[in-house]
């Protein structure tokens, strides 16, 4: 990596006219101000929208006055690489990747420049692994996609209940569940932007179709493959928490993202290691009959975004756009949780259970995704000496783990671990 006493900027926020780009400059200007502590700016392909955003963090930040505007193109390697020159980090929410994002990674490894993103396109991902790795690595590079919602509390909360157990039980947990519970907020205009773009792209192109569809499509080629199938698709009844579990959305990268920190980690978690997802309702029939309307609908949804023209209707009426989000108020009353439960045998066979738990106090898709990629971003250019030695295309926990673990409990997120027997 370039020496960073040659970058003139820790952070450099591409997109940052976008709905999420503006949430994350204004988390760190409100958190982290403009000036010698870090050094950051915002950059985009519009130089007038990004002056409003300027004079919009201003009210946030004074010193945001002489904040330095970056203007290039996603098109356009070479102003890319301009940019990237400049700065230690870049951390960028302009998506869909796998339309916008491929020459942004390349420009960051030809210049020796971190990266975090917030994409939860599975083909977008293994499209840089399979493209750039060997460059990424030979120059010590982290590339650090699923840096929001998706997928960092799946990947550092599974890293932490492993940890734990470690460390205290004296192996790692062979089985980890994922719960997704009481939530408020929903997803972005940008992620469901995303998702429709996968659903549509797989009709015609098998190669996207069988990479959503492989529970190992981000691992390493050649290394760890363990035994999972399928994301749960159905209804079923859950023992350990005593309630209905039904498909969880997300989990379609989220899983692959765990399952890849634990090829890179060397199998840290195990080679027998298994991960799931899924979502809870409440135990007794009218549970079961919302996690059954869940399955519905969320079948529905995919069958009409495959088709042309109900898709075209759902854009039109019911999806929110790229650049669209909820209000203020909406954004701060928002929260999830999240409950993991792993299971494993100490060394001396005996078995043992761990829970671990995850609260954010925000709009999970708006707020808590930009809290959770700022600081992935301030991790990579402020931490980066205490990180793993880890380089390549990446995951958040296998880039940056207790680190940024701490860094997200520090910023208000909420990430707890016991041993239950």
């Amino acid at each position: 990596m370039v020496n960073s006493t040659e970058k003139q900027f820790d952070i450099v926020l591409w997109g940052a006219t976008g709905f999420t780009g503006q949430l994350v400059a204004e988390y760190l200007a409100r958190n982290y101000g403009v000036g010698k502590d870090l050094r950051w700016a915002i950059a985009g392909r519009n130089a007038s929208k990004l002056e409003d955003v300027r004079k919009g963090l201003e009210s946030i930040e004074g010193r945001a006055a002489s904040l330095p505007v970056l203007v290039g193109d996603s098109n356009d390697l070479g102003s890319l690489k301009s940019i990237a020159e400049q700065t230690k980090v870049i951390c960028t929410t302009v998506g869909p990747y796998m339309e916008y994002g491929t020459l942004l990674v390349q420009a960051c490894i030809e210049e020796g420049t971190d990266y975090c993103d917030l994409t939860g396109e599975t083909p977008f991902i293994r499209r840089m692994i399979d493209a750039y790795e060997p460059q990424a690595v030979d120059g010590g590079c982290k590339i650090v996609h699923c840096c929001g919602f998706d997928s960092v509390p799946s990947d550092i909360g599974c890293w932490m209940v492993q940890d734990h157990s470690i460390q205290n039980e004296g192996a790692p947990c062979a089985d980890v569940t994922f719960y997704a519970g009481k939530t408020r907020g929903g997803l972005s205009g940008g992620t469901v932007a995303s998702m429709v773009g996968m659903i549509e792209k797989s009709v015609t192109d098998k190669s996207i179709r069988r990479t959503l569809g492989h529970p190992y499509a981000l691992n390493p080629k050649g290394t760890w493959r363990g035994q999972d199938g399928s994301d749960q698709q159905n209804v079923r009844w859950d023992d350990d928490l005593q309630c209905w579990t039904g498909p969880f959305i997300m989990a379609g990268i989220n899983t692959r993202v765990v399952r890849r920190t634990n090829a890179l980690l060397g199998e840290q978690y195990g080679n027998d290691f298994s991960y799931r997802e899924v979502m809870t309702f409440p135990k007794g029939w009218k549970g079961r009959a919302r996690a059954e309307a869940m399955r519905v609908g969320l079948g529905a949804f995919v069958g009409m975004v495959a088709l042309g023209p109900t898709r075209s209707l759902l854009k039109k009426t019911v999806l929110p756009a790229p650049g669209e989000g909820p209000t203020e108020e909406e954004r701060e009353s928002g929260y999830f949780n999240i409950t993991f439960i792993g299971k494993g045998k100490k060394p001396n066979g005996e078995s043992f259970e761990v829970k671990g738990h995850v609260y954010g106090d925000k709009d999970p898709g708006y707020a808590g995704t930009a809290r959770m990629l700022a600081e992935a971003a301030l991790c990579l250019a402020l931490n980066r000496d205490d990180l793993p030695a880890n380089y390549g295309i990446l995951t958040p926990a296998s880039a940056m783990g207790g680190v940024l673990l701490k860094r997200l409990r520090d910023a208000g997120m909420e990430f707890k671990v016991e041993t239950l027997s």
